[in-house]
């Protein structure tokens, strides 16, 4: 009998998805305690970690198969990744993963900020996905992508027998045609989990898709939307969306390259290699449009013991009409749709609108960051944060920084806005509150 897979191979290749193979924990399993925060949130917040610690205790639980980031700086992290590999085999042998099949997870995320968001966990097809600025792949990078964050990621993925996402990715569906009506069938599909999340996390409910009509009929809907994305962009679209995670699935691709290299010197055929688990990468689908996912602007903060310079260097900006402003306009200004090719700066004396020229054809963010580069010409010493908040960047004034207050592209921009002219700036925005990121619950097999 054929597997779903098999059933929909030419389908699903065309939509860039395989059907994965999910590990979820066996019953009896603490899964309050099992499911933990995606590891590039709380990244300064060490209380947050070792309260996590405390609540798990010795319990199975995915903080320790996974590398909370707050620890890729500090002494000993080649001696966690050891335990990480270890604790996935262990997890393996003990039996506290099982698979659940081939098929998809449907799931709810309900947070006291955002209400609720919705999302389907599939496989991406990492020979559809490519992170370079010209990248006219299916799957693309909606910012830009740092190398250098791949090589630690791609240390614990080498050795890693299971995946877990904490990726999630956009699709553009106005109508909300695919993923937002499968709320109504729950009754159908097969309860997975229902989580309450620790650390003000909320709650998470998700059921399994396995059914051959089910899938069919999600598969027939993406196509749909797929077919009406090309007539729209044409037969080079943009279909899938980085949302979170974008260095997680950038190292996916770097091991799945690596991978290829060491099953071809092994003389294998191509089949064989394609068919390889590497190929994917878990992650969860999200609707762009789904009104329990917020956007929101990240700032910068630019610490320099020369802030007067900084902000001669600001009045002088060749790109921008410059003028003076209030806090409170300011503000109004960047929640608004007029403020999408503007900035704000403010020297801890005086508040600045940056009018970006109309010639210009740059996001403000990628405009303050040129800008700091030319202003690190005059101070090596300076260096800039990426921080979220406003009144969490105006204080920073206070500990020599001038800060500059950027936009959030309006979510009906950023799949025009990236086909057209390749990914945002870094750190340009941020899909909710850190306690609303992804909770790490299924994993996946990536080596036979």
């Amino acid at each position: 009998m054929a597997t779903l897979n098999e059933t929909f191979a030419a389908r699903l290749e065309r939509l860039g998805i395989t059907l994965p193979e999910i590990l979820l924990p066996k019953a009896g399993t603490d899964l309050s305690k099992w499911a933990v925060v995606a590891c590039d949130q709380y990244t300064s917040d060490q209380p947050y970690w070792d309260k996590v610690d405390q609540i798990v205790g010795d319990a199975p639980s995915t903080v320790r198969i996974t590398l909370p980031e707050i620890y890729l700086e500090q002494p000993g992290v080649e001696g966690r990744i050891e335990k990480i590999h270890a604790a996935m085999a262990d997890y393996q042998a003990r039996g506290i993963l099982e698979n659940k099949g081939e098929g998809l997870v449907y799931l709810k995320r309900t947070t006291e900020h955002s209400g609720t968001r919705e999302g389907i966990v599939v496989a991406m097809d990492l020979e559809r996905y490519n992170y370079a600025r010209d990248s006219k792949s299916l799957i693309r990078a909606t910012e830009g992508t740092i190398v250098e964050r791949i090589p630690p990621r791609l240390a614990v993925r080498r050795a890693a027998p299971l995946e877990l996402p904490h990726i999630m990715i956009l699709v553009d569906d106005p109508t909300h045609s695919v993923i937002e009506t499968l709320a109504a069938k729950t009754a159908e599909f097969d309860p997975a989990y229902d989580i309450d999340l620790m650390q003000e996390g909320g709650k998470l409910q998700g059921w399994r898709i396995q059914k051959p009509a089910q899938v069919e009929a999600i598969l027939t809907k993406l196509e749909t939307l797929l077919d009406k994305t090309i007539s729209v962009q044409g037969s080079e679209p943009l279909f899938w969306a980085m949302g979170d995670g974008n260095h997680s699935l950038a190292t996916a691709k770097a091991r799945w390259e690596e991978t290829k290299k060491e099953l071809e010197a092994r003389g294998l055929w191509l089949d064989a290699i394609m068919a390889h688990p590497a190929r994917f990468a878990l992650a969860e689908i999200v609707n762009i449009h789904s009104p329990g996912l917020f956007f929101e602007p990240i700032h910068r903060a630019v610490f320099t013991s020369k802030v007067d310079a900084l902000t001669e260097l600001v009045k002088a900006e060749p790109d921008a009409v410059v003028i003076s402003t209030t806090e409170a306009a300011a503000k109004a200004l960047l929640v608004g749709p007029e403020g999408q090719d503007k900035a704000v700066y403010f020297d801890g004396k005086n508040w600045f609108t940056l009018a970006y020229k109309s010639s210009v054809k740059k996001l403000p963010t990628a405009m303050v960051d040129e800008l700091f580069l030319r202003f690190k010409s005059q101070d090596d010493s300076a260096r800039i944060d990426f921080i979220h908040g406003w009144d969490d960047t105006k204080k920073l004034v206070a500990e020599g920084a001038g800060v500059f207050y950027t936009p959030v592209i309006a979510r009906e921009r950023l799949f025009t806005w990236v086909q057209e002219n390749g990914p945002l700036p870094k750190k340009s925005f941020s899909m909710g509150h850190a306690e609303e990121k992804r909770y790490y619950v299924e994993a996946r097999k990536i080596v036979k």
